[in-house]
């Protein structure tokens, strides 16, 4: 900062947020005495961290023919504030995380596409470090709450815990690789799920086989005796190649807990994969013309329809029903918890103990008499 002459008018330039500034005050000696007090005030300001705001008396060596400047207190003004990365970068980031980790590019094109078409379009994106459960979380599920889907029902609490359930893990992520500092998700209190009950019975099942296309029953039967997952994740991605012929075993990789299982097949049931081996085209146990299939939902929904099945039923039911018809006959809760791929048997018997017919009774009569 200080004072120079521009022509005939008195300068004055000084630094302000990181930016000069210049200033004119006059000509001749009024313009230079007012010069002078302007720097001498920015000087003081310099070391009071005060700031300039009006003119105040000159000092008595100056001309008194001008209305000098007074040096008040004023409060600091609000630097603006950067929030870090915003939630498009960081759901990018995200994806890139989990194809770099190995997911199955059908879990890392369904956390893209539910990022884009569900929780963008109702976030906003904001910077991350910005948000919070209350003004953006719990406007969001209340939003899914009262959301309708394609058949005219109110979205499941199932699905709306995915979607939080999605953002919380990305959440995660971002505070782990040090990205952001804060979890919006964190405050939430996940929604019990009603669990499912499954209704349709053995007898249902081979009724709608008989109106299914011919791949759909080879799937149907395929999946309740292997129990496997519907799905790309295990039902259609098994092949023929993973069966032990000798040992009547399969191996089977399941990609939601990154972990194999082998499964005992019964005889009846490899005798079947053995001659059905042989309309393979590429290798796959379920194909469709010699391809192999990624999805089956409309087809086995129509085959319900055809059997006459009004009770609601999907090809999850089936894999619930090879536990629960193997626990029914008395079979080990610990055994069953390993075919099914469980991670634990608290699991299994959360889901499947109800099923264990006398098992409660067996064990209350193991008490001793007090008499």
């Amino acid at each position: 900062m200080g004072v120079y002459q521009r022509g005939e008018r008195w300068m004055v330039y000084f630094w302000e947020n990181g930016k000069r500034h210049d200033r004119s005050f006059g000509k001749e000696e009024t313009g230079h005495a007012k010069a002078m007090a302007f720097d001498e005030a920015i000087k003081n300001k310099k070391e009071t961290q005060e700031n300039i705001v009006q003119p105040v008396a000159a000092p008595a060596e100056y001309a008194p023919s001008y209305m000098p400047m007074q040096v008040v207190q004023q409060q600091p003004q609000p630097q603006p504030v950067r929030y870090g990365i915003t939630l498009v970068e960081l759901a990018d980031k995200f994806v890139d995380h989990l194809k770099a980790s190995g997911s199955s590019n059908r879990h890392v094109q369904s956390v893209a596409t539910h990022f884009k078409n569900q929780f963008l379009p109702v976030l906003g994106n904001k910077f991350v470090d910005s948000m919070s459960y209350a003004n953006d979380i719990i406007p969001f599920i209340r939003h899914y709450q009262e959301t309708k889907n394609n058949s005219g029902k109110a979205l499941s609490r199932v699905t709306i815990n995915r979607y939080t359930d999605y953002l919380n893990a990305m959440f995660n992520f971002g505070i782990t690789m040090g990205l952001t500092s804060v979890n919006p998700v964190k405050g939430r209190k996940k929604t019990k799920e009603r669990p499912r009950e499954v209704q349709i019975t053995l007898s249902d099942v081979k009724k709608i086989m008989a109106h299914a296309d011919t791949h759909v029953a080879w799937a149907i039967e395929v999946c309740f005796n292997l129990g496997l997952r519907p799905g790309v994740s295990e039902l259609f991605a098994i092949k023929y190649s993973q069966i032990n012929w000798e040992k009547g075993t399969i191996k089977v990789y399941a990609t939601k807990t990154k972990t194999y299982r082998t499964l005992p097949i019964t005889p009846e049931f490899l005798k079947k994969l053995k001659e059905k081996q042989k309309e393979s085209k590429q290798g796959y146990v379920i194909e469709y013309h010699g391809k192999p299939v990624e999805r089956m939902n409309k087809a086995y929904q129509a085959a319900v329809q055809r059997a006459g099945i009004t009770v609601p039923t999907r090809m999850y039911d089936l894999r619930h029903l090879y536990a629960t018809t193997m626990l029914t006959n008395g079979a080990d809760l610990a055994a069953v918890s390993k075919l099914m791929g469980h991670s634990t048997i608290t699991m299994t018997a959360d889901t499947y103990y109800q099923y264990m017919v006398g098992e409660k009774e067996r064990a209350v009569s193991l008490l001793p008499s007090l008499g």
